[in-house]
């Protein structure tokens, strides 16, 4: 293969004024960067417009991230309490657990569907996840289900000893003998 290095002898030659311009057989370094530059700026318009086309889907996308978020956890004074929005899941789809100082929630939904010869398959899952403070009974932990699909969590609190009166004995530890003492009754059984 040739290449301009090759060529260069002949370009300086007297042949190659009466021959016109010499061609190589490898393309220009220019050429591929120009060529690099110009397919680059093709991804970057197609990013830039798959960005737009993302951003005018944004306001559902966001309505329904938020509708899907973790409800804060509450404690109050009766115990621990979560009202969370599970209102795309059937009761069955749900469970709640216990897991150490955790409750868990977990829905899991399939959706398939044929038409004329086209086949959609959709599979959610929901997790969330709340601490239950040390104070709160677990084990007393309840569930319901509003017909809005609102699922509530909730768990009383422990039930304290009621802290009645009580009196409370003061021990007194027999006295230790001192030095001076212990040298005095040394020395008058001594005289004895």
């Amino acid at each position: 293969m040739l290449c301009r290095m090759h060529l260069a002898p002949f370009a300086s030659s007297s042949l190659a004024t009466r021959l016109g311009t010499v061609r190589t057989l490898w393309p220009h370094a220019e050429t591929i960067f120009s060529e690099l530059q110009q397919e680059m700026e093709k991804a970057r318009h197609f990013m830039s417009s798959f960005e737009q086309l993302l951003s005018s889907h944004g306001p559902l996308a966001a309505e329904q991230a938020a509708s899907s978020s973790a409800a804060p956890a509450q404690v109050t004074e009766e115990g621990f309490s979560v009202c969370q929005d599970v209102k795309n899941f059937a009761p069955e789809q749900l469970s709640v657990k216990v897991v150490g100082r955790k409750v868990v929630l977990v829905g899991q939904k399939e959706t398939q569907n044929t038409d004329e010869g086209s086949f959609s398959y959709k599979y959610e899952v929901l997790k969330r996840e709340w601490d239950v403070p040390e104070d709160v009974d677990a084990e007393a932990l309840t569930c319901s289900l509003s017909p809005e699909g609102q699922l509530r969590i909730e768990a009383p609190r422990l039930a304290l000893p009621t802290a009645g009166e009580r009196n409370v004995p003061i021990q007194v530890s027999p006295a230790a003998p001192q030095l001076g003492a212990a040298k005095d009754g040394a020395a008058s059984k001594a005289q004895v």
